[in-house]
């Protein structure tokens, strides 16, 4: 089992390897200190006089280029290696948000004023739902008679906001008018249906009950259920306006819808209570994020490439310019 050495950032993994250094220091002084043989010559004190050439002041030089590359070497040997952390991912949620656009969403009791239609509410709030959600695939469905893919679940926010301020009423009794509670869920059952994030949700916002009966809201639950949405419902407004008042709705589809998916049922009258929601889902519906997750990166090529380039010069030096007798 190897032992390993930290040095910031850097872990040497072998670092008995680095004996070689103080071996190569102690060899290095061994070498200077012994005593070289002699050969007879010619006496030399005609030249006692001579400055030293160039190549006589670096005769040290491949010596000390010998030293430099062991040391390298045995840094190289020791295996530095850096642990670099890996970008964080996130397990984000895939959410469709779902809109009613009929021509009910046009009443104005939003606001103690009554100038605040629910339609405007409900798309502002939406927005704001949308920005925050940074890192989750959104998208929008809008509902009247039929179920209308706007936008495919994104990480965008701002294209899903400039779908989302473009969604209005259709016509009063028109034939685009109704409340499709059952296909738009199917719809966004079959959007989510395709998703691989960890969790996906839906948020079903209407202001009535349902009025179209091509797919029931209980089929629709049924299916969300056997894929894995989990569906909040919200009910909007103070129910249908009446000669004496409006008149509260039990929502009784959307309560059945949120019990049989797991979501929430939610019954906002104004428009603060409604952004209130908002946040209470944006809580429920957390991101979650991996633990750090590490690799190790090798670095042992720099020293090693330094180790054998000054080797080669050392040996270069010595055959080339610094030959000598013993």
């Amino acid at each position: 089992m190897s032992a390993s050495l930290g040095l910031g950032e850097i872990v040497l993994l072998d670092p008995w390897f680095l004996a070689v250094v103080p071996l190569a220091l102690l060899a290095a002084l061994w070498r200077w200190r012994r005593p070289r043989a002699a050969l007879p010559t010619a006496a030399v004190t005609l030249f006692a006089g001579l400055a030293p050439t160039l190549r006589q002041r670096l005769v040290w030089l491949p010596q000390a280029l010998r030293l430099l590359a062991v040391l390298c070497l045995g840094v190289a040997m020791a295996r530095p290696v850096q642990r670099e952390v890996l970008p964080v991912r996130e397990q984000g949620v895939d959410i469709v948000l779902l809109v009613d656009t009929s021509s009910s969403m046009e009443i104005p009791d939003m606001d103690a004023k009554g100038t605040l239609r629910r339609m405007d509410a409900a798309r502002a709030r939406a927005i704001e739902f949308a920005l925050r959600r940074r890192h989750d695939r959104v998208g929008l469905v809008t509902f009247a008679r039929y179920a209308e893919l706007r936008c495919p679940p994104t990480l965008d926010e701002d294209a899903l906001a400039a779908f989302l301020r473009t969604v209005d009423t259709v016509p009063a009794n028109s034939e685009y008018d109704g409340t499709a509670i059952g296909t738009a869920l199917a719809k966004a059952v079959q959007l989510l249906a395709r998703s691989e994030a960890k969790a996906r949700v839906a948020v079903l916002l209407t202001d009535g009950d349902t009025t179209v009966f091509d797919i029931q809201p209980a089929d629709a639950a049924g299916l969300a259920k056997d894929a894995g949405v989990r569906v909040h419902t919200i009910g909007l407004g103070h129910g249908n306006p009446g000669p004496f008042g409006f008149v509260p709705l039990d929502f009784g589809d959307l309560r059945r819808i949120a019990e049989t998916t797991g979501g929430t049922f939610f019954q906002p009258q104004s428009d603060q209570d409604l952004a209130e929601v908002y946040a209470r889902i944006d809580e429920l519906e957390k991101t979650d994020l991996e633990d750090p997750r590490y690799r190790m990166v090798d670095r042992f090529a720099w020293p090693l490439a330094c180790g054998l380039v000054l080797l080669v010069l050392a040996l270069l030096a010595e055959a080339l310019l610094f030959r000598r007798v013993p």
